[in-house]
């Protein structure tokens, strides 16, 4: 089984720390995109191309309405695709960054006044258009190098949800939840979370020490 690369609880919270003392509008755009990456389980992929209007309705409805082209594979009809529609429900944090993100994209778009910008992408890049895929590994790698933290990918984000949510489960239907939510077709693919964390590991041998 594949080992599953998501954050500690310690490593979380330092890099998220870090990115609160920043306050440049790229520091708080990278800080709740990851929030809301962390919150939702969504991979870069669907992120990337979310659009303003996505956000309105989202917060509108409570639901963040995923198309079939947003999933894994880009497109209707690809094989290797998730290919359908999904609905997820946005807790609290969920929406403070989606609110977060309106507003500095409001704020991005006035400061770059006069000059072409994307009007419909919701997380834009420092000039103005809809920030690519290799860029969120990019601001994620340095923000793990200012956090002087493991070197990590956006993609963790989504582990550390699924291995959150099982760690902390009161039922067995955890798992199967956790399936749908990340949206895999077959259960042993969400199986892979079940393996112990590091941060299990950890308490594990600090419980057998003398």
């Amino acid at each position: 089984m594949a080992e599953v690369k998501s954050f500690t609880k310690e490593e979380e919270r330092i890099l998220f720390s870090t990115l609160r003392k920043f306050r440049s509008v790229e520091s708080q755009r990278d800080l709740n995109w990851m929030l809301f990456m962390r919150y939702t389980a969504r991979r870069v992929e669907t992120v990337h191309l979310m659009n303003i209007e996505h956000a309105m309705d989202a917060l509108e409805s409570g639901y963040l309405d995923i198309e079939s082209h947003m999933q894994k594979g880009g497109k209707v009809g690809n094989a290797r695709g998730l290919n359908k529609s999904q609905k997820i429900y946005l807790v609290d944090g969920a929406r403070k960054a989606l609110e977060a993100l309106l507003r500095i994209n409001r704020k991005m778009k006035a400061d770059f006044a006069g000059k072409a910008v994307d009007d419909n992408a919701l997380i834009l890049s420092n000039q103005r258009q809809r920030m690519s895929k290799r860029a969120y590994q990019q601001r994620m790698t340095h923000w793990c190098n200012q956090a002087g933290i493991v070197k990590a990918t956006p993609h963790w984000l989504r582990h550390t949800w699924a291995v959150r949510r099982l760690q902390n489960a009161t039922n067995g239907a955890a798992l199967r939840e956790v399936q749908e939510v990340l949206g895999h077709r077959h259960i042993t693919t969400t199986q892979m979370y079940t393996q112990p964390s590091r941060d299990d590991m950890k308490r594990t041998m600090q419980e057998a020490a003398l």
